[in-house]
């Protein structure tokens, strides 16, 4: 027996849901927003109806037999929403990284802040940088970026016909190109903590009697701090090409 058009719609809108809600509950920055899961679900579920008008029509004609197919469609729609979802989580890590990196250098390593978003203990720098790329995000319209992404997937990639490469060197050159630009994003204060230990070492040689462990944690971090403030330039258009090849990394293993 064919599904009835209104049948068809509610279920490409659940399956529309499984290619969003990854993206809203598991990725930042909408993970940085306290905003309860029940909320986040809803508005899943509505910007998957939303969607559900257009993708229903080149849906595949199931019947009400086909719980294999349909269970195929669902895991591969969830899929599809996982990708997009590790996109971005991969991006907003390699900022978290390199803050971490930072706060070992600079002696900030056993300073830890509440994230607002997770409520866990998360570094000091790392979370600076994810918050202001977040900010970065919504204040450049990467929200609207995403629903048109979105909404191109479903032309590219019907609901119920998801097909990835799933190629791991696809995954593997995306994870390697983001760290390399999170790391750009403190390049500039990684540089001068190095020469600032660089000094040191020479000075704890020519002086022994000097407090080199001392001296170093304050100098370095009166330099973190100085050095970050004068290179927050760099970071908002790190973050932007963060946010536009987490954009991109979907569309291209289709």
């Amino acid at each position: 027996m064919a599904i009835e058009v209104g049948t068809a719609w509610a279920m490409a809108a659940l399956l529309l849901s499984l290619r969003i809600g990854p993206v809203l509950v598991l990725a930042p920055p909408f993970t940085q927003v306290r905003v309860p899961m029940r909320v986040r679900v809803c508005l899943a579920l509505a910007l998957a109806a939303c969607f559900a008008a257009h993708a229903s029509q080149g849906m595949p004609r199931l019947g009400y037999d086909g719980g294999a197919a349909l269970l195929a469609c669902a895991a591969s729609e969830l899929f599809l929403g996982l990708a997009i979802a590790f996109a971005f989580q991969a991006a907003f890590a390699s900022l978290s990284f390199a803050g971490r990196m930072l706060d070992v250098q600079a002696g900030f390593g056993l300073a830890m802040v509440i994230d607002p978003g997770s409520r866990s203990q998360a570094p000091l720098f790392g979370t600076v940088l994810t918050l202001v790329a977040g900010v970065i995000f919504f204040a450049a319209g990467g929200h609207h970026e995403l629903l048109r992404l979105i909404a191109a997937s479903i032309e590219s990639m019907p609901v119920g016909q998801a097909q990835l490469v799933g190629n791991p060197q696809a995954f593997i050159a995306y994870f390697g190109v983001i760290m390399g630009l999170g790391l750009s994003a403190v390049a500039a204060v990684t540089i001068a903590l190095f020469l600032i230990d660089l000094t040191i070492a020479f000075l704890s040689r020519t002086l022994p009697q000097m407090n080199a462990l001392m001296l170093g944690l304050q100098v370095k971090a009166i330099a973190a701090l100085v050095v970050t403030s004068l290179s927050a330039g760099l970071l908002a258009p790190v973050a932007l090409r963060l946010m536009r090849m987490a954009l991109e990394f979907v569309p291209a293993l289709d």
